[in-house]
């Protein structure tokens, strides 16, 4: 050591540090992401899935949509402390914020859209094939990223996104046969349409993810003078993405050439009822991610 001599150390690098809520929410999503597909297979392709007894699929999304609604005006209420509060910052997101809160009919639509294509799917793919190619959401959710959020990605990244492309196209080529799918004349058609509902699925499922995360992070809303406001809650969000997305859906439900105006919920059993919560509770988690 040396008399009046003073060492200083470099500032250490920030830690990345994830919350116990944070790991708890990842966690749940993972498993919910799993077990998502297996439900809607169950849904899709068992004996009580036969022709013409179907469950229209835009009446299901409307149902989880509506679900989604009313638990994320409980959370907001909770958030708030008070109902009352909860309805006035709804009011005021539609009156002070219009143009904002109009710009989420769009993901709400694409969310609709994938909703929608991820059920057909599972009617005409192998399961092995449509668990592939949906993830091929990967792949749009890391060029929308880059599009719409400015982000860089390094060169590994870069690498993995190729691997995975290669991975949906081998997969697509093989065509694995599967006995749960509905081999009729027709099959390669079948596999065909198939593969469109997926890859279509893939397409809004990670625009609309990169687009609402891009609402949530860079729109900066103005008060009712134009000032700079605070940034709205995401159950708020929530509340007004599923408000869109029921705008969208019934008119959806009453077009659908399955919906069947004397029973709404025919070919509703257990398995389709456990499908629509299943998707209700993931809309809300990937909020929960995202926040």
């Amino acid at each position: 050591t040396f008399p009046g001599c003073v060492i200083t150390l470099p500032p250490s690098p920030p830690s990345m540090k994830i919350s116990w809520m944070a790991a708890i929410a990842l966690a749940v999503l993972t498993v919910q992401n799993t077990t998502v597909p297996i439900t809607m297979r169950l849904a899709r392709t068992t004996d009580a899935a036969a022709p013409g007894e179907e469950y229209c699929v835009p009446v299901l999304v409307l149902i989880s949509e509506v679900m989604k609604l009313i638990s994320s005006s409980f959370l907001l209420a909770y958030e708030t402390n008070s109902g009352v509060a909860a309805m006035k910052e709804v009011q005021n997101s539609f009156v002070n914020d219009l143009p904002t809160t109009l710009k989420l009919g769009v993901p709400a639509g694409l969310y609709f859209i994938m909703n929608t294509c991820c059920q057909l799917a599972n009617s005409y793919l192998p399961a092995a094939v449509y668990q592939v190619t949906y993830q091929g959401k990967s792949l749009v959710v890391a060029l929308m990223s880059v599009i719409l959020l400015g982000r860089r990605l390094q060169v590994f990244r870069w690498m993995a996104i190729a691997g995975l492309a290669i991975g949906v196209a081998m997969v697509n080529v093989s065509k694995a046969p599967d006995n749960m799918s509905k081999s009729t004349e027709g099959a390669d058609s079948l596999m065909i349409l198939g593969l469109g509902y997926s890859f279509t699925a893939a397409i809004c499922s990670g625009s609309a993810g990169v687009y609402f995360e891009m609402m949530i992070k860079k729109q900066q809303p103005k008060t009712a003078s134009g000032q700079p406001g605070k940034q709205p809650s995401l159950w708020l969000r929530n509340i007004q993405l599923a408000f869109f997305s029921i705008l969208i859906a019934i008119p959806a439900c009453i077009a659908s050439t399955s919906f069947d105006a004397n029973d709404p919920l025919r070919g509703f059993d257990i398995k389709v009822w456990a499908l629509g919560v299943n998707n209700a509770l993931g809309g809300l988690i990937v909020a929960l991610v995202v926040k």
